[in-house]
């Protein structure tokens, strides 16, 4: 009883630290419901509005702001709120053909500002010529380049071209508030916890168990479930983790794309191969008990378990996440399949000496099960949460669990000590005991039950200490310094290929006084030929990036040459160009000549722009 009062003390102590650790943070930003165009659409014909509509109720002071290929886009009207939470401005400008984003910033109810953020859509047809050099504002030669238009795919940052394969995000951040993938992961979950739980029961504490024709049909339904909820979360995951289409989710063949969603997803298609051999124990559960097939007969089953920890492997520590993760899933697994298996099958009616020892053997196996699991909860709450418990969905739904867990371990204890009081000396299991007992126990694996659905959920939200945004690798750097030291900038390409290329910018220096930058690539071979000028709109330390699929459509490969120009409040500077080597599309050098009709510098527009804080 010492030790319950004390699990329940320490897990009412951390939720009484969580406001304190979350004071001082901001109230959550409003967010976008719909928009029209959508983030991300391709349009046969330039809009007439752009309508936003926003969560929750708006302010007076908004804003709304369009750039089309680079050019800023004269908009007469002003914003107008619609409903209160509808932002709307009308388009009364032609539009270039290519790709247009609108920033929006609006303020809530009270009129501060309160959040920002952007809408990109893409204008197939134009309905007015326009010059990347029409305001003179390139001046290396004469005719400009167009760009090849890409649509943007809202996954945090990631854009495909019309024609390139299905974008594929990390299934730990995908498959936001979709009921299907949550319905299926649940199942799956509460399956396989409940057929390695089980399993491992029988072998340590109820060898007799096999004996049961109760038990083996149960264990083989439990199997069906399994099978029928992995395969819905395989399915639908798959579906998740290409936002932008990828084919039906019932096509087997669009589930290999989770091979491409991180260790999440590939942990998704083992739980599913893992389960399909565990049929191999779960049909013949005498298996688990022979000692010549008992270490596979628990370690299939075992390590379907614990691919159900591998589901957040972004964030910090992410390691350390992966490792609690597994053991809390296969500490969960004997836990809640235990006692599942305890309520249904153990005691559904009286018996022999064996179902004491079943019981009793539960408590012992349990009981460290439940201090790995609330250990490991612990931890993967600070990691993905920290202190913002209440300021996200994530951390509200962490909480939520937390109290029903917290009763869960009550009745668990409860149960436990009534049985170290009545089964102490106990010869058999009557009627009234297994009644009594079940209902303890039963109530014990409804509450794990709804800690599993709500488990489920909580992989439905990106919890605040982890970034949605995919990451990206850079195949070259280059760190780029003006003759006097004044800027110090950082230019990363993601390939060296002819393509489009994604770079980022990283300006470390100056620290202030940057009042614009600007960086040029000029072709290689011939001074005239095609070059781009990626204008930079940062003024402090901080990064800008260009995504490779949106990127500079480089088609001629050689020795392209990367400078990076500033304006800063001493003046006009310059770096040393540096040599950027593109290969052929074979991987080869350029051997021949090239010659190209004179061209200017295009000018593109700045996809993304973070800041350092500080």
């Amino acid at each position: 009883m010492r030790l319950l009062v004390a699990v329940v003390a320490s897990v009412v102590a951390l939720l009484g630290l969580a406001p304190g650790l979350a004071s001082g943070t901001a109230p959550a930003e409003n967010t976008v419901i719909n928009s029209a165009p959508e983030n991300g659409t391709l349009l046969a014909t330039a809009p007439d509005a752009i309508i936003i509509v926003f969560a929750e109720e708006l302010g007076d002071a908004n804003t709304i702001a369009l750039v089309c290929e680079g050019e800023p886009i004269t908009l007469t009207g002003v914003p107008e709120v619609i409903d209160d939470t509808t932002l709307q401005i009308d388009i009364d400008t032609a539009l270039p053909a290519g790709t247009c984003t609108a920033r929006w910033a609006v303020s809530n109810a009270d009129g501060e500002p309160d959040a920002r953020g952007v809408i990109t859509f893409i204008v197939e047809n134009a309905t007015a010529a326009t010059d990347a050099a029409a305001d003179g504002e390139t001046t290396d030669t004469v005719a400009p380049v167009a760009t090849t238009p890409a649509i943007a795919v809202d996954t945090g940052g990631v854009a495909a071209t019309a024609d390139a394969d299905p974008v594929v995000v990390d299934l730990s951040v995908a498959g936001e508030g979709n009921a299907a993938v949550w319905l299926g992961r649940l199942l799956s979950t509460l399956g396989i916890a409940t057929l390695f739980g089980s399993l491992l029961v029988i072998t340590a504490a109820w060898p007799e168990g096999v004996e049961y024709l109760v038990t083996i049909r149960f264990l083989r339904a439990v199997w069906v479930v399994a099978l029928v909820g992995t395969l819905l979360y395989v399915a639908f995951a798959s579906a998740a983790v290409t936002p932008d289409g990828g084919g039906g989710p019932f096509s087997p063949g669009t589930w290999t794309d989770l091979l491409d969603a991180g260790w999440a997803g590939r942990a998704a298609l083992a739980r599913l191969v893992l389960l399909l051999a565990s049929a191999w124990a779960a049909f013949r559960p005498d298996r688990a008990i022979d000692p010549t097939t008992q270490l596979a007969a628990l370690g299939i089953p075992g390590l379907a378990a614990a691919m159900i920890g591998i589901s957040r492997t972004v964030g910090d520590l992410a390691a350390l996440g992966v490792l609690m993760g597994v053991l809390h899933a296969l500490a969960m697994s004997v836990w809640v399949g235990g006692v599942i298996l305890l309520a249904r099958v153990v005691l559904a009616g009286p018996g022999d000496e064996d179902l004491i020892h079943a019981v009793r053997g539960f408590g012992r196996i349990s009981t460290p099960a439940i201090v790995v699991t609330i250990v490991t909860g612990l931890i993967q709450m600070f990691r993905l949460d920290g202190g913002e418990l209440f300021q996200s969905g994530h951390g509200r739904v962490v909480v939520l669990k937390t109290v029903i867990i917290a009763v869960m371990i009550f009745v668990a204890f409860s149960a436990r000590q009534f049985v170290a009081q009545r089964l102490n000396r106990a010869q058999q299991m009557s009627v009234a005991l297994a009644d009594r007992l079940r209902r303890a126990f039963g109530a014990e694996a409804a509450i794990g039950v709804t800690t599993l659905a709500l488990s489920a959920w909580l992989l439905a939200f990106v919890p605040p200490n982890v970034d949605a945004t995919p990451s990206v690798s850079y195949e070259v750097s280059q760190t780029h310094v003006d003759a006097a030291g004044v800027i110090e900038v950082v230019v990363r390409f993601t390939d060296d290929t002819v393509g489009n290329i994604g770079m980022q910018v990283e300006v470390r220096e100056p620290v202030e006084g940057l009042v614009d930058l600007d960086v040029v690539l000029r072709a290689p071979d011939n001074p005239t030929l095609a070059g781009f000028r990626q204008s930079i709109q940062i003024t402090e330390p901080g990064f800008a990036v260009r995504d490779e699929t949106v990127g500079f459509p480089i088609t001629v490969a050689g020795d392209w040459t990367v400078t990076v120009e500033a304006n800063t409040t001493g003046g006009a500077v310059a770096s040393q160009p540096q040599v950027f080597p593109v290969l052929s599309a074979d991987g080869t050098t350029v051997t021949t000549q090239l010659e190209a009709p004179t061209v200017s510098i295009v000018e593109v527009e700045v996809t993304e722009v973070q800041t350092t804080e500080g």
